[in-house]
């Protein structure tokens, strides 16, 4: 078997839980730095949070608190299936369901 055949056909899919365990971090870390990007004036998702906290207005802060934290368990569930697809896909059971 060369290094090749060796890479594609045993050590890529045994390292497929971890590869897309690293993905689906640092995608739902991304959502969590944009949002807090409103802090520096960027326009993000983050802005009707730090305009609720500005004018005191506890609906506003909700409102972007609900949308970013659905979009987060959105991304999680849809990279969670994705991983399940390919653990079935190659034969693997995958890692416990969180």
């Amino acid at each position: 078997m060369t290094g090749w055949q060796r890479l594609l056909k045993v050590e890529l899919p045994l390292a497929l839980t971890v590869i897309l365990a690293g993905i689906l971090l640092s995608v739902v870390i991304s959502l969590a730095t944009a949002t807090i990007g409103s802090t520096v004036a960027a326009r993000t998702l983050g802005e009707v949070i730090i305009a609720g906290l500005l004018s005191d207005n506890t609906a506003f802060v909700l409102q972007g608190g609900l949308i970013v934290g659905v979009l987060a368990v959105l991304i999680y569930d849809g990279l969670s299936a994705l991983e399940r697809f390919l653990m079935a896909r190659t034969g693997q059971s995958g890692r416990a369901a969180a």
